[in-house]
């Protein structure tokens, strides 16, 4: 059974959806703009055993099977804001969190 991947908070990490057990988790350091308690949403796409993880301006190619990180692009240029994906009519985007209450 393929694992249910996951991102949240700067990780990313494989989950078994048959039993919620963790398989790998991988820790996205993008330096200063990153870290544990800043709480960043991580996007992710999984295309031909490579997860695609978007996260405060950076994006990472991580090996599906491990959790490996094969590769780190720091879009230099680009902000340090959150990362749609989107793969042959796959997308991955992020709407404004809205929190209301009661009068």
């Amino acid at each position: 059974m393929s694992p249910l991947i996951i991102g949240t908070n700067g990780y990313v990490a494989a989950i078994n959806p048959a039993t919620g057990e963790v398989r790998w988790q991988t820790s996205l350091d993008t330096g200063e703009f990153l870290s544990s308690t800043t709480h960043e949403d991580v996007s992710v796409l999984v295309r031909e055993n490579i997860v695609y993880a978007g996260v405060a301006g950076h994006l990472y190619g991580l090996h599906a099977d491990t959790g490996e990180i094969l590769w780190h692009n720091s879009l230099s240029g680009l902000g340090h804001n959150d990362i749609s994906l989107a793969m042959e009519g796959v997308s991955v985007q992020f709407v404004q969190k809205v929190q209301r209450q009661s009068s």
